[in-house]
């Protein structure tokens, strides 16, 4: 029996200025790092692009490093809702996810670039990334749980780890494509990987 479905609460008024604050900030410390250089950029000249208080850039990031992994926070975000909307089966929700991930990068390459050659380079922004690692090695390990009650995926394998397969396979492939210029497609080299990857947790056939 139907019983009444379960609304989704609007984010208040507060948290979508919040995130509009947010979001200001990153967009015009992005367009200077990628003007000037990432260390060319003062948190000051980044709170007078984005027309903020100094104390409310804080309130957002605890450093200028921090501002490396809001694209991976982004993604993320973007990446859950999707999923929730997605209604088919385990393999394609993680094509479905690393595809999106990819075709995001590709629409911000130079953001990809910056982002990849400065974490490499500052132990604050791996802290970063190695965070954005474990939530999306999380979200790949909630989809595979999902596949492995359906039947679809085997349930020997241990979900967390294909999750972190999954996701060092993903970060490997867009950190080369990212440092490199004559890179190949991401998308196809993410789908290749992921392929690779099913053969070893889909149910063999009978």
């Amino acid at each position: 029996m139907n019983g009444p479905q379960p609304t989704i609460a609007e984010p208040s008024r507060r948290t979508r200025k919040k995130e509009r604050t947010r979001g200001q900030i990153y967009a015009a410390a992005m367009q200077l790092f990628l003007a000037r250089g990432y260390d060319a950029v003062t948190i000051e000249e980044i709170c007078d692009a984005a027309d903020v208080a100094r104390g409310t850039f804080f309130l957002h990031f605890p450093a200028k490093d921090a501002l490396l992994g809001e694209y991976g926070r982004q993604a993320l975000a973007e990446l859950e809702a999707l999923l929730d909307a997605h209604s088919g089966s385990a393999a394609e929700a993680l094509d479905l996810a690393l595809r999106f991930l990819a075709e995001r990068a590709g629409r911000h390459v130079a953001v990809v670039r910056l982002v990849v050659r400065e974490t490499m380079s500052s132990p604050t922004a791996i802290g970063d990334s190695t965070s954005a690692g474990r939530d999306l090695t999380d979200l790949f390990a909630a989809i595979i749980r999902r596949g492995q009650r359906a039947g679809e995926l085997r349930r020997s394998v241990e979900p967390v780890l294909a999750g972190a397969v999954l996701a060092s396979a993903y970060f490997a492939i867009a950190g080369e494509w990212a440092r490199r210029t004559d890179s190949p497609d991401l998308a196809l080299l993410v789908r290749q990987a992921l392929d690779l990857i099913l053969r070893g947790i889909n149910r063999a056939p009978r």
